[in-house]
């Protein structure tokens, strides 16, 4: 084992721990059904032996976690994640073909939601593992969050002001302690969640699945659900499970210790992602009615739900958007590049990264016309720095290099270009249901090499790309100096 290592297989190994214990609800659900135990005992054997092994590697010692090893637990999360996650689906016979477990596995832990399955499983063993894994992916996109993407991608620390005295370390013990506090909120937003379906009236089993995927934005996968029962109740307990799984969990917290919600209503990110709710709702709910699809409420109803649906990259859908006009489809498509709040479980560019932008494109305008000006670039009255934006600029270059890249190599699968766009803006933003908008076809339809491709950008999107260019580029170096 090389030196340095130690904290990767650490937290590898806590993960890994972790797929154990979430393999327990579905063993102690088929034991009760009288089902086959082993398609989830074995690998729930296997991740706790795996875990065991990697905390042996890690040691005891504290270590600061490096920019290389941020990188390959970046990455080696989600693989060794979506195998034992895929594990069940090849052993209890939903696919005899592994690939397409892992497929399963990987869009559920990264919340996009879709399947490549020609049915999906109606065994509630499967189901609550469906769900759990989503669980999951959104509890190790937060642990990524907090200590390994600080190191990688180098503008994360951005999103909380000093106001907010919450600060990243390398160091072990203190990335433990965000860990913590992160899981914390986690849990009791989880918690929440359940409470909120049951009184919409879910029976507890589709309260818990339900609340499961919502809290972890990988809603798409409950969208029958939806179109089936058309309840009012049902779809506000959803807008506000979505809600809650849009806010910076970092931030809940810190609003939690010190008993104040001014820290939540005042933070800008959350102002400007309401605003953007509110208006592109007022948007498709004014073309809905106008185009006579609705009436005025039934307009505002679906055409908020959707709206925040698509913000939050959840990816429920309660109405037959396929049918809906292409304004309206295609400003939903917009919606799923901006995203919740940094620190959330939602995927996208994130709406402080957009905020960043925008402030300066303003502040160069400003520059341009006022040449001996000094501008300074400020979120919530604090500067900036360049590097900071700079950053910011190259994951938006990035983001959609690989999104037109992607969306390019789909059409060779047959498909048409809007919904090549659709299946890799899906894949990208963590949320498959924009796949549906242009009504593209079954995963399962696609072929093998394609959803190898979708799999691959699913990961992408939850990496954020950075950890992904820079292992490739110590690949390539060490090629170049054999």
């Amino acid at each position: 084992m090389r030196h340095g290592m130690e904290l990767c297989w650490r937290l590898w190994g806590w993960l890994s721990l972790a797929c154990m214990l979430a393999l327990m609800p579905p063993v102690c659900l088929a034991a009760r059904q009288a089902a086959p135990l082993y398609p989830f005992i074995l690998p729930a054997l296997l991740a706790g032996l795996w875990g065991m092994v990697c905390l042996t590697l890690g040691g005891r010692r504290v270590q600061q976690l490096k920019l290389r090893e941020s990188a390959y637990f970046m990455l080696g999360s989600w693989v060794v994640l979506g195998i034992f996650g895929a594990l069940p689906y090849w052993l209890g016979g939903v696919t005899t073909n592994f690939l397409c477990a892992l497929f399963e596995s990987l869009a559920a832990l990264t919340t996009t939601g879709v399947s490549c399955l020609q049915a999906l499983p109606t065994d509630p063993a499967f189901v609550l593992w469906h769900s759990l894994l989503c669980w999951l992916g959104g509890l190790n996109f937060i642990v990524i969050l907090v200590t390994a993407l600080p190191q990688v991608s180098g503008c994360f620390g951005l999103t909380l002001s000093a106001r907010q005295s919450i600060f990243f370390s390398p160091v072990w013990h203190k990335m433990e302690e965000s860990i913590g506090q992160a899981t914390r909120v986690y849990l009791v937003l989880t918690a929440l969640a359940v409470g909120l379906f049951a009184l919409a009236g879910l029976d507890g089993f589709m309260a818990v699945t339900q609340a499961l995927m919502g809290v972890a934005s990988a809603g798409s996968a409950g969208e029958i659900l939806f179109l089936r029962q058309d309840s009012l109740y049902l779809e506000l307990a959803a807008s506000a499970v979505m809600l809650l799984a849009s806010l910076n969990l970092l931030l809940c917290w810190k609003a939690w210790q010190r008993r104040s919600l001014r820290l939540i209503g005042g933070d800008m990110e959350l102002r400007t992602f309401l605003l953007v709710l509110g208006g592109a709702g007022l948007l498709i709910a004014g073309s809905l009615w106008h185009q006579g699809y609705y009436d005025l409420p039934e307009s505002l109803r679906y055409g908020f739900f959707q709206a925040l649906s698509f913000l939050s990259t959840s990816g429920y859908v309660s109405a037959d958007t396929v049918s809906w006009p292409p304004f309206v489809r295609y400003l939903l498509f917009l919606l799923v590049f901006i995203g919740g709040c940094i620190g959330s479980t939602t995927g996208g560019l994130k709406v402080m990264r957009l905020l960043v932008l925008l402030r300066m494109i303003t502040a160069e305008l400003r520059r341009t016309l006022h040449p001996q000006l000094v501008i300074s670039l400020k979120i919530d009255g604090l500067p900036v720095s360049m590097h900071i934006v700079g950053r910011i600029l190259s994951f938006f270059f990035l983001y959609m290099l690989f999104f037109m890249v992607f969306a390019l190599l789909l059409t060779l699968s047959g498909i048409t270009l809007m919904q090549a766009m659709g299946v890799a803006a899906g894949c990208l933003s963590s949320s498959g249901s924009t796949a549906v908008l242009f009504a593209a076809p079954a995963f399962a339809s696609l072929p093998g090499w394609a959803l190898g491709l979708c799999a691959l950008l699913m990961v992408l999107g939850r990496i954020e790309i950075f950890a992904f260019l820079l292992l490739l580029d110590m690949g390539l170096s060490k090629l170049r100096h054999q």
